[in-house]
């Protein structure tokens, strides 16, 4: 598609889904808006193919704008009371409101004071004047929202999304049909408001969302973060925009406090909620999302049944090009026609909107520098277990292949350095004859022994060019006494055999001919996740029998 460039770069940084695929017809859905039975036939191959014709005409919609707009500030009342700050966009003419009632879309519920305008100015009006009602609003205890902050993902978000759902769908300009959108932080809120179902929500249109806070960016594997540092830096980020609403220090405190995947993170987690989900999903993640680009593949794989979906080579920017939206949109995201396109359908009930009849996952792949991507495919009957899997074994002489007959270990130190002699041990296979295809969740299953009860487990998969250049693809984390439970860890048995599972976060890249697959094993640098407090040495056992990595792929 031309209107995605195919040259990304990548970035890296940052959970277990519940689903099963289900065939769901648009015409059920258009009538009940309801989800259909999973289907109890065999599962069928999870198969790539290029873009239907269905899923192009849905991506080059379009259709004029036809009226002007008015906004007002108002306030909606939360179900306790609590004073909600909301910018309302109203379809126009003649510079006044226009008659009639219209639909509603709750856009970008957010903390972010300082992008509002941005919001107003670009999504808000975009919509309102192709007849849509728009309300933008500030979370409470932000953005002139009364209440108190509640600290970032609080289960309130969800319960105040779902109010002002409710009161925009029964005001005397309403035909009481509701949509609701937002990326990021907005794409947090779209989810929690869909799963207190509010009566009055028809579909919605998350972008580039968390599924987990814990997993995703705070504890990934049970492993802190480095406040400030590569991964976890957006207490910082968020103090500036929300205007000094949402205090840095206070945060990162509030994420010390709670160590373990207890009620305070579990409260704030869609993971094992998306059931609860009863409209139509539109989801947008980016492959390269530095935060969530594994959560939004999360929350995907939750609702696979009801969710139509698309992965870019995208950071975390937002990935559609309204007007006006500026630097906070993706240059080489895609139109919002795609976004018009779905709330016409399923919110205005514009008939023959082309909409693909059943969920669908579509996909651009990343590829090894200086080779040809596989670019824009459909992914035919994604399941998280349902594709092909191809394993490789760590062998002695730092292979990674076919198991080596012999058995053997291999050592790295930590807390210490992954680039110096000793910080990390690495792998790789012979140069491919030809290229190997990736889609979805790796797996590192390391057999290891610790000479302490703890360690950090971090992990590189890696695309080596013919030079030795090496590119990121991915990177999972384990922290050593979360490899049962992050709510209760328990310490390894120092010196003692032990499997330790370290997911890989999920991706879509191919490895082109002339490349090796490589993984790095380490403790991680220090601008990225806390060092182990106590030196201690991780052996793995390598060759026949030891440890192995697993990658997915599709046909």
């Amino acid at each position: 598609m031309a209107r995605c460039a195919p040259t990304f770069i990548r970035r890296f940084a940052p959970v277990a889904a519940l689903a099963v695929a289900a065939s769901l017809s648009a015409s059920a859905l258009s009538a009940t808006a309801g989800i259909a039975a999973p289907s109890t036939s065999p599962p069928t191959p999870v198969l790539a193919r290029p873009l239907s014709a269905d899923t192009q005409a849905w991506w080059n919609y379009d259709r004029p704008a036809t009226y002007q707009t008015v906004s007002t500030e108002t306030t909606v009342p939360a179900r306790d009371g609590t004073p909600l700050s909301c910018t309302l966009v109203r379809p126009a003419t003649n510079g006044a409101p226009a008659v009639g009632t219209f639909p509603g879309l709750v856009v970008e519920f957010t903390p972010y004071t300082a992008l509002r305008a941005s919001y107003v100015a670009s999504e808000a009006t975009y919509f309102a004047t192709h007849g849509y009602n728009a309300l933008v609003c500030n979370l409470r205890g932000t953005g002139g929202s009364g209440g108190t902050w509640q600290h970032a993902m609080s289960p309130q978000d969800g319960k105040d999304a779902r109010d002002l759902v409710e009161w925009l769908a029964v005001q005397p300009f309403s035909n009481g049909r509701i949509g609701m959108t937002g990326e990021s932080y907005g794409g947090d809120t779209t989810y929690a408001a869909a799963i207190n179902q509010p009566p009055h929500l028809v579909a919605i249109a998350p972008l580039q969302s968390p599924a987990d806070l814990y997993s995703d960016v705070i504890y990934p594997g049970g492993i802190k973060t480095t406040e400030g540092g590569s991964i976890d830096n957006w207490p910082d980020t968020a103090q500036l925009i929300s205007g000094g609403a949402i205090n840095a220090e206070a945060e990162y405190a509030a994420n010390r406090a709670h160590p373990t995947y207890d009620d305070y993170w579990q409260s704030r987690s869609f993971v094992g909620r998306h059931h609860a989900i009863n409209v139509p999903i539109f989801a947008m993640g980016g492959w390269v999302d530095q935060y969530f680009r594994s959560g939004q593949f999360t929350n995907i794989e939750g609702a696979l049944g009801r969710t139509w979906a698309i992965y870019g080579q995208w950071p975390h920017q937002a990935p559609l090009r309204y007007p006006s939206c500026g630097r906070v949109c993706n240059s080489e995201g895609l139109s919002p026609g795609i976004t018009l396109a779905w709330f016409d359908h399923w919110v205005m009930r514009i008939p023959n909107v082309p909409i693909p009849p059943r969920p669908t996952l579509v996909s651009y792949a990343g590829a090894s520098p200086g080779t040809t991507s596989a670019g824009w495919r459909e992914i035919i009957g994604y399941r998280p277990t349902g594709t092909t899997t191809r394993a490789f074994t760590l062998n002695p002489d730092g292979s990674l292949g076919a198991a080596s007959p012999t058995a053997g270990t291999r050592t790295f130190h930590q807390p210490q350095d992954p680039s110096t002699a000793g910080g990390s041990v690495l792998f790789q296979t012979s140069a491919l004859t030809a290229p190997t295809a990736l889609f979805g969740r790796p797996t590192l299953t390391l057999r290891a022994r610790l000479s302490g009860p703890d360690a950090n487990l971090y992990v590189e998969l890696l695309d080596v060019g013919p030079d030795g250049t090496e590119t990121l693809v991915n990177n999972g984390f384990l922290r050593a006494s979360h490899r049962i439970s992050s709510v209760v860890p328990t310490p390894v048995p120092t010196g003692a055999p032990v499997t330790l599972t370290v997911p890989i976060r999920p991706d879509d890249w191919q490895f082109g001919a002339g490349h090796r697959i490589a993984v790095r094993v380490s403790g991680g640098v220090s601008t990225m996740l806390t060092q182990n407090p106590t030196p201690v040495d991780v052996t793995v056992a390598t060759g026949v029998g030891g440890s192995a990595l697993t990658l997915p792929t599709v046909a």
